[in-house]
This record gives C-alpha cells, structure tokens and sequence, in this order.
C-alpha cells in the first residue's frame, strides 16, 4: 500500500510539472526598469530617503501603482519617478494634464502611467473627507552627468516651486539656506520635495541647520529665472 502512495505522489507530481509546461505563453507586457519613491508619513516627514522597486512587467507597475493609492489612503504623501526619466523625456507632451482630482483609483492610476511615461516626478495624496486623491506631476531635474560630491551646510527653508510646467505647479519646494545669496534645491533622483503650501508641522523645522552631502546643479525654468539644486547623495532601500 506504501508503495502504491508513493507512486500515485510521484505521477501527480510529474502531471503537475507537465501541466506547468503546457501553460499558455503569458501576455503580460514587458517594460524593465527601476521606480525610485518615498512614502512620507505627514508633511513634517522630509522623505532625504527613497525605496527603489525593480519592474519587469505591466502587471508589477500596475500593482506597485496599487500600493500607491493604498499608501495615500493611509495619510501618506506618496512621491514616485522612473528610470526613463531624462531632460528630453521632461519636456515630452502626453496631452494629459498634470494633475488630477478623482475618486477613481484606476482612472488616477492611468494618469500616474501617463505622467511615469513622460519622465515626470509625481506627488499623490488622498483627503479621505471626500474620498478624492489628488495627484500632481511636474518636471524632473535628474542629471545625466555624473559628478563628485560636495557637504553643504546651511539651514532648511521652503522656497516657490520653480515654475517648470504650464501652469505653473504652484506650492512650495523643500531647499538648504547655504548663505544670504545661495539657496539650493532638494532633490532625489531628481526629484524636488513639494508642498502645496507650509503646514504648522513643517513652520517649527523651517529654519533648521542641516548638513547634507550631494551634488550641486543649475537649472533655469520657464520664465528664465536660473535656480540652483542640491540632488542628495543617498543610499536606497531595496
């Protein structure tokens, strides 16, 4: 009887292989490359580290776009870019606004697909109120060249966002005070820390000394006006 077990274990387990091999090709889409993001837990949490999520199909975008939405609807500011993106990549056009107000997580997701594609930073964040996420996308300031590091030391301050789409983005960007005539800043992986405006939490850190290690860059945005960034020099999650 022992004997007759053990055959009828090994035969399902050689139908199960032969099974596995007769399975349908799968259609899934393949798309690899790195998503680089930062979950901030409330305005008062700067994010100076990210998380890198290594896709290889449309099914893992579509389920790390999922734990985005999920994320937001937890009270988390979520802040996401791509591999693809570069200075062209930036400027390309989808025809798609960047930004969004929806109650519907699949219609804010083919946004957040839109706005990955065209090389842009995006911000989501979810008013659990009206059940709406709020998503808002802009151009993101990652360097192709590779450069030394420098420290920088300076205080923290919130300065205008830079005006890089039309219309402008609006709000206020994370920056260091290195001294009365330079202000740089923030970014990881090219992307700029944003606030739509300065809460009680992030008043209190305003004003902050603050040592930081990166590389300085300058840049000059839609109305001409130079402006200079500090892209963070830090160690992933994986």
């Amino acid at each position: 009887m022992k004997k007759i077990l053990t055959s009828l274990m090994g035969l399902m387990f050689m139908a199960s292989l032969v099974g596995c091999d007769n399975d349908e090709p799968s259609n899934d889409v393949t798309l690899e490359r790195d998503i680089y993001y930062s979950i901030n837990e409330g305005s008062a949490a700067s994010g100076f580290s990210s998380t890198t999520a290594h896709i290889n199909t449309e099914s893992e975008f579509d389920a790390l776009l999922d734990r985005f939405c999920n994320y937001a609807q937890g009270g988390a500011q979520v802040m996401f870019c791509s591999s693809r993106t570069s200075s062209k990549a930036s400027s390309t056009s989808t025809g798609t606004g960047t930004s969004i107000n929806t109650t519907n997580r699949e219609e804010l997701k083919a946004w957040m697909k839109e706005m990955e594609k065209a090389g842009k930073t995006v911000h989501v964040t979810y008013d659990n109120d009206s059940g709406t996420w709020y998503g808002r996308a802009y151009a993101n300031l990652g360097q192709d060249d590779v450069q030394a590091t420098q420290t920088f030391n300076g205080s923290l301050v919130f300065v205008p966002t830079p005006v890089l789409e039309e219309p402008p983005l609006g709000g206020l960007v994370w920056a260091m005070q290195v001294n009365t005539d330079s202000i740089l800043i923030i970014t990881l992986h090219g992307m700029m820390m944003w606030n739509d405006s300065i809460s009680e939490d992030m008043s209190i850190i305003q004003g902050a000394a603050m040592t930081l290690e990166g590389v300085a860059g300058t840049h000059t945005d839609l109305q001409g006006n130079p402006f200079m960034t500090l892209s963070l020099n830090i160690e992933d999650e994986m």
